[in-house]
C-alpha cells in the first residue's frame, strides 16, 4: 500500500480553501512529529506530499493531503501490528 503524493501535468491542482488551509513547514511537523529534513528526503522518495510554492521562498502543504498522509500511515501501522484480540 504504497501511494504516491507527487503530481503530474495533466492532474488539476488542489485549490486551498477555508476548509483546507495552506500548512507551513512548522505546523507540517507537529502534525507528524517529522523533522525538516525527513519530510523532504520523503517529498523525494514520493512518499511525502509535495509542497505547494507559494512565493519565491515560501513553500506549504495542503492540510488534506497531510491528514490522509497520516492516515495512511495509520493503517499501514495498524495492518502490521493488528490490536491484541479482546
Amino acid at each position: 500500500m504504497t501511494a504516491a503524493y507527487t503530481h503530474s501535468h495533466e492532474t488539476p491542482l488542489n485549490l486551498s480553501t477555508p476548509d483546507d488551509p495552506i500548512l507551513r513547514l512548522p505546523e507540517v511537523e507537529r502534525y507528524t512529529g517529522l523533522r525538516k529534513t525527513s519530510i523532504y528526503t520523503l517529498v523525494k522518495k514520493g512518499k511525502f506530499p509535495t509542497p505547494i510554492k507559494l512565493g519565491e521562498r515560501a513553500s506549504g502543504w495542503l492540510s488534506s493531503e497531510i491528514r490522509q498522509w497520516i492516515q495512511d500511515r495509520i493503517a499501514v501501522s495498524r495492518s502490521r501490528f493488528p490490536p491484541p484480540p479482546k
